[in-house]
């Protein structure tokens, strides 16, 4: 996956920042410093990539109208031009858009710059070329509208629910940016606190939920895809769930020990999983992009780290994901997953990785390049404002957002009790 860069001057409290997306992008740092808005931002551009109306607007915005410039086509031509300047200018804007409808609040203001990668051409050239098919005097005008390697035949008359500038643009892009246009193909946001969605009559209020809700539906319409399904995958869901969750007819259910129950009678924990093994069961999840609100929510500190182990295994699987967290102990597992990663590449042995493997209990299929991670801190400043460090993953994820509260664990227990002691005496 090639980089994009996004400059950010104000996006809500965040400041003067550069954030580089990558296919697993982990945000952590205090509650109400702005890591919702980074990772939302950065699911943004798959969003765009996904979404057959989004990206219309772009052409609507700046008076690129098929219809009417068709009017005008030929037998051969070039049917539009557009500068990747101005396109990453529109984003730049329409990216704050997504964002105040993702969060349902219309007060989010920002600033912010976007550069594409250089696979993506200054210049994108549309180019036509115009065919009759049909019964002779009975002919038929068929335009081939083409950009970059693609190309999409349009009859004529044809009425659009998506500019067909639009779904050439959103495919190439993918092209430019993932190698081929066929690399990505869906979009999941999982917000926090997910889990009562799934059991209770509740009407959103914001966008990031009304898409959930959407997402879940569309999957259960999907039939299981065993052939894509990762046996890793399934083994940690059914390990750290201790069951399966399906859904049948309007109500999801839960089975355990050959016991099943409706998903509302189960653990939080259970609820709060149980989408993610819903899209590992019905989705292809390498060609998936996946925001993950707190993975670690209503989880045991030893199921947080079965939790990384989840995500390492989506990452390794090739999903791009956008994590934000509050957990010391799933940050710890994702370092021991970029570790192992590491001593893959550096021990010839296969025995001496095999007997690792066992007392770690990671195998390959849970490993993490950290080259494809990006990690960022979001560090409060005075001001009260916050600014977002990449963090350096020579020796894994720092864990600087948890320091202070666990150096206060020690301390203020010791304190305490000193002075109980003390107090006795």
């Amino acid at each position: 996956m090639k980089c994009i860069k996004v400059r950010i001057d104000q996006l809500g409290r965040v400041r003067n920042s550069e954030v580089f997306v990558s296919p697993l992008m982990v945000f952590s740092g205090e509650s109400g410093l702005g890591k919702s808005y980074l990772a939302l931002l950065c699911h943004y551009f798959f969003e765009l990539m996904i979404d057959t109306s989004r990206l219309n607007h772009f052409f609507v915005d700046n008076n690129m109208d098929f219809n009417v410039l068709s009017k005008d086509f030929k037998d051969a031509g070039t049917a539009l031009e557009i500068k990747k300047q101005d396109l990453e200018t529109w984003m730049a804007k329409d990216a704050i858009l997504y964002l105040r409808y993702m969060l349902g609040y219309e007060g989010v203001s920002g600033n912010i710059e976007i550069t594409l990668p250089e696979t993506v051409p200054d210049v994108m050239t549309f180019t036509y070329k115009q065919e009759l098919t049909g019964l002779v005097n009975q002919e038929d005008i068929n335009t081939i509208l083409s950009l970059g390697e693609l190309g999409l035949r349009i009859q004529e008359k044809t009425q659009f629910d998506e500019s067909p500038f639009a779904f050439l643009l959103r495919l190439v892009m993918i092209d430019y940016i993932f190698g081929h246009y066929q690399m990505l193909d869906s979009t999941f946001v999982f917000p926090p606190s997910r889990g009562p969605i799934l059991t209770e009559q509740i009407i959103p209020t914001t966008g990031m939920y009304s898409e959930f809700l959407k997402d879940m539906a569309e999957l259960n319409r999907i039939k299981p895809r065993p052939d894509t399904v990762s046996d890793t995958v399934l083994r940690l869901f059914r390990t750290i769930l201790e069951g399966e969750v399906n859904k049948e007819e309007t109500t999801y259910i839960y089975t355990t020990n050959n016991i099943s129950m409706p998903v509302s009678a189960a653990a939080a924990s259970i609820r709060e999983i149980a989408p993610l093994q819903i899209l590992a069961k019905k989705q292809d999840v390498s060609k998936c992009a996946i925001l993950m609100e707190e993975p670690e929510a209503h989880l045991h500190p030893l199921k947080q780290r079965m939790m990384a182990d989840i995500i390492g295994a989506f990452s390794h699987s090739g999903a791009i994901m956008q994590i934000t967290t509050h957990s010391d102990y799933f940050l710890r597992r994702l370092n021991e997953l970029i570790m192992f990663a590491k001593a893959i590449k550096v021990v010839d042995d296969p025995d001496k990785l095999k007997v690792l493997s066992e007392r770690v209990k990671i195998v390959e299929d849970m490993s993490i390049d950290e080259s494809i991670v990006g990690a960022y801190l979001l560090q409060k400043q005075t001001d009260g404002t916050s600014i977002a460090i990449k963090q350096d993953l020579s020796n894994g994820i720092p864990f600087a957002a948890f320091r202070d509260a666990i150096l206060d664990n020690m301390n203020y227990q010791d304190i305490l009790g000193d002075f109980l002691q003390d107090g006795v005496e």
